[in-house]
């Protein structure tokens, strides 16, 4: 990647994946390190190692296990946090103090209230008040500022940050009346810049202020409070509305390393919401709509934050940065925006083809072709490990040759357009080794691009019927392959292929769609002879088809079926005959209604299981309500904590 666009990211030499290994690692490090070669994307198998090496008190290898992930997920700030977190309880400063400069500045510059308030702990740390006084206090005001236009302005789940600040300037001691009156000052600015922003308890935060006021002078605060009223209630409607929009959204993160679930990280592959990624993008429109009605820069900052609060907890899905790039007017930050997406999402087509014209339009032609080398090599990677895993007819492993050949037919077009057609014969050449891996496309892709390149049929058709060694038993590919000579009217051509691959062809839908189109081209370019003998021998190898389904079939134009739509429009509802319906459907429909049945059987068990006999023990045992006046346990903070920090077992 070129230095100007792209950060010169390091990545450690002594493992593949950058990650610390010895000979004389035991098996569970072994085993550790299998998942993450059979999924370098997924984030836990990383944060356990880091928690194995850390009770070995080996936190030089933890360290280079961070790195990697920050290699491969730079804005991901619940890994900066945890790390940060983990160095602070060993009093590791000099080393905090230039991760947080790595994290908090420059192109990785993260806008995350945890990271930020993590960095807060940090300057209240190495500024004591007792032994720095006025100074110390300085600095700290200081950074409580800095992550207040950060980020506290913007994020609706801001109550704690706002109660430590307070808290903060309340616990200030004065020494004199110039200092109390500076603080009360502070302390009104704070309550001023604080309930004009929507964020839960803003109710509570009114109540506090209002109280303080009272206490501070009875006399003016009636209009101190008057002068800000309207501003907090035009916050807290628009927190309310917010809240409705987001309702259902979690944004959850570990606590430790050692409660990092599938609850708190973002999961690869299936394990995306797609209803959390349409809550995000109806939160970003809802703020587009600037009902806070803030000036453009401002706008933009807090769009921006919500942007990259979307990406944190969306990291792997392709829609959600795309949105994000294409809101960044800069071409260079969008560049650098979908550099990053790339990074976390190295198997992702639509990514790596956003990415490669980003770098296309500015003449980057050793950029482009990366792009699509570190996409196809994350694709072939992730095939190997799933056809270890499984058989290689599976739907997963078919859709990753079928996503891994459409990135080299997109790949090949590309670099025709960059570089001319021996480019694109080089990645076709690159193709050919791969042909147990790759499916049909590819083939039929370049003989479309030879043609069209060329105008000549002679290397199309060579092609062709290189890839018809291989596919020859492939319904599909057959009819493609005659698509194209029926293109260029080869009518011997189109014979020879019919009757060589008919005995061969085991697939019955696809040889009825074969014999279909034949029948269609013998209707139009042929004689009715043909016409007849071919449905001759349809109807001995089909006889359970009905005979006016063929017949009108035959007299399509343009693809459209006009005796149905026209005249028997009683057969219009089916485009294809029963038989084919059930043939290509059945095995799908079968699939829907296993799903369908394993969910309503999860139902009908989640609905039996009642309460643990443990818990009605220990609830037993627990002293009465009527004992305790005021509440000890807040069950909504406990219900959270147990859903996002802990992985409670399936029932089996």
């Amino acid at each position: 990647m070129s230095s100007a666009a792209t950060p010169e990211l390091s990545v450690g030499t002594n493992q593949p994946n950058g990650l610390p290994g010895n000979e004389g690692d035991n098996d569970i490090v072994n085993g550790i390190r299998r998942k993450i070669e059979l999924n370098p994307a997924d984030i836990l198998p990383y944060l356990e190692l880091v928690q194995y090496y850390e009770s070995k008190d080996s936190f030089q290898e933890s360290r280079e296990v961070y790195n990697s992930l920050h290699d491969k997920f730079p804005t991901y700030s619940p890994l900066w946090t945890l790390q940060l977190k983990g160095e602070l309880q060993r009093d590791e400063f000099e080393f905090v103090e230039k991760m947080l400069a790595q994290c908090l500045s420059g192109k990785l510059a993260n806008n995350d209230l945890p990271l930020w308030s993590t960095y807060l702990d940090y300057v209240r740390r190495r500024n004591n008040l007792i032994t720095g006084g006025q100074e110390a206090r300085a600095v700290v005001v200081k950074a409580f500022e800095l992550v207040m236009d950060k980020c506290a302005i913007f994020e609706p789940k801001s109550s704690q940050f706002w109660n430590d600040y307070l808290s903060f300037l309340e616990q200030w001691k004065p020494v004199n009346k110039w200092e109390e009156q500076q603080r009360l000052d502070m302390i009104r600015t704070l309550y001023k810049r604080m309930l004009c922003v929507p964020f839960e308890n803003i109710e509570k935060m009114w109540n506090r202020y209002t109280e303080w006021e009272q206490d501070v002078n009875s006399l003016t605060a009636r209009k101190f409070i008057g002068e800000l009223s309207s501003e907090y209630m035009k916050a807290r409607s628009l927190y309310q509305e917010w809240s409705h929009i987001t309702k259902g959204l979690r944004r959850s993160y570990p606590v430790s390393v050692s409660t990092a679930n599938k609850n708190n990280v973002p999961q690869t592959g299936e394990g995306m919401d797609p209803s959390q990624l349409q809550i995000w993008l109806n939160w970003i429109h809802w703020e587009k709509e600037n009902k806070m009605s803030l000036n453009q820069d401002l706008l933009n900052r807090r769009i921006t934050y919500i942007y990259k609060q979307s990406v944190q907890y969306m990291l792997f899905a392709a829609e959600m940065w795309y949105d994000y790039a294409m809101y960044i007017p800069d071409v260079s930050e969008r560049q650098q925006i979908l550099y990053t997406a790339v990074l976390a999402n190295s198997d992702s087509p639509s990514l790596t083809f956003k990415l490669a014209e980003s770098y296309e339009t500015d003449n980057k032609f050793d950029e482009v072709k990366r792009c699509f080398e570190d996409c196809t090599n994350a694709l072939l990677q992730g095939y190997q490990a799933m056809a270890n895993e499984q058989d290689d007819d599976s739907m997963p492993v078919f859709k990753q040759r079928k996503k891994l050949t459409f990135v080299f037919c997109v790949y090949m077009n590309a670099m025709k357009r960059l570089a001319g057609l021996s480019a694109a014969r080089m990645v076709f050449g690159k193709c050919r080794k791969l042909k147990r891996i790759l499916t049909h496309d590819i083939y039929i892709e370049n003989a479309y691009l030879e043609f069209q390149n060329q105008n000549d049929y002679k290397t199309p058709c060579k092609v062709l019927e290189l890839g018809l060694k291989y596919f020859q038993t492939d319904a599909l590919y057959v009819n493609k392959y005659l698509d194209f000579l029926i293109l260029l009217n080869r009518d011997s051509q189109i014979k020879t292929l019919f009757e060589t691959s008919v005995e061969k062809i085991q697939d019955l839908t696809g040889l009825k769609s074969i014999y279909k189109k034949m029948i269609s081209y013998e209707s139009k370019f042929g004689n009715l002879q043909n016409v007849y003998s071919l449905e001759n021998r349809f109807f001995e190898r089909f006889p359970q088809e009905n005979m006016i389904e063929i017949f009108t079939d035959r007299y399509r134009i343009q693809e459209e079926n006009l005796i149905k739509e026209l005249e028997l429009t009683y057969l219009a509802d089916d485009l294809l005959s029963s038989s084919d319906l059930t043939e290509l459907t059945g095995s799908s429909l079968k699939r829907t209604r296993e799903t369908q049945d394993k969910l309503q059987s999860n139902k009908k068990q989640k609905n039996k299981i009642g309460i643990p006999e443990d818990i009605i023990n220990v609830l037993a045992i627990l002293p009465k309500r009527q004992y305790f006046k005021a509440p000890l346990l807040d069950p909504q903070s406990l219900i959270n904590y147990l859903n996002d920090q802990v992985e409670l077992p399936s029932p089996k």
